[in-house]
């Protein structure tokens, strides 16, 4: 629709010429990082993926994930916050966590948008030995009956906004996959106010 409307004109002006082309950009990264889910899953599912854990404290993935999501967290109108209370680096894969912070973003943009209240935050944490990763989104939520079956492969809520928003199922799939993958577990939970948070426990070694 926006090749269309830049073919024929109807920009009208250079400004909303460049917001055409920037959400242009975004839908083109966006499929490209759908291609490469897909990619990544069959990949998951003939064993042929191995993590390469590395030792850090997370800001590399955070600084990454920040760089290719600005322009679309900016259109949606999304706050983006990162707390983290991190006192001792751990290890993980920053390829793989890099996928799966875009893929849990990604699905809060797509659920939380036209939202009044629209944010974002990254939460590190530890818990005894464990590090707990944290995404928490403001949006509509994840219906009670389905907070355990998310993770399933092309699985999808049953419900009008699930049905609005689209989707293939893929996301939350290839986000069990890696974190299993890397040696930690997730969970989704939704908030005592709005949205839900997706918390990610890693061992501290």
């Amino acid at each position: 629709m926006y090749i269309e409307m830049l073919e024929q004109g109807m920009a009208r002006d250079p400004e909303r010429e460049q917001m055409y082309f920037r959400i242009l950009q975004s839908e083109g990264a966006r499929l490209s990082r759908l291609i490469e889910n897909v990619l990544e899953l069959s990949k998951l599912e003939k064993m042929r993926r191995a993590p390469n854990l590395l030792p850090g404290d997370f800001d590399d993935v955070l600084a990454e994930v920040e760089t290719l999501l600005e322009a679309s967290l900016k259109q949606e109108g999304f706050a983006w916050k990162v707390d983290s209370r991190l006192s001792r680096p751990f290890r993980y894969d920053p390829e793989i966590m890099v996928q799966v912070l875009i893929n849990l973003i990604e699905n809060s943009l797509k659920f939380g948008k036209g939202l009044e209240t629209r944010a974002i935050t990254v939460r590190l944490r530890e818990r005894g030995t464990r590090v707990m990763v944290e995404v928490s989104a403001t949006g509509p939520g994840i219906p009670r009956q389905d907070l355990k079956k998310v993770f399933n492969d092309f699985y999808r809520a049953d419900n009008a906004v699930a049905r609005a928003a689209g989707g293939t199922g893929i996301g939350l799939a290839l986000v069990k996959r890696f974190v299993a993958l890397s040696g930690g577990k997730v969970s989704a939970a939704n908030n005592d106010g709005p949205g839900c948070t997706i918390t990610i426990e890693f061992p501290s070694r």
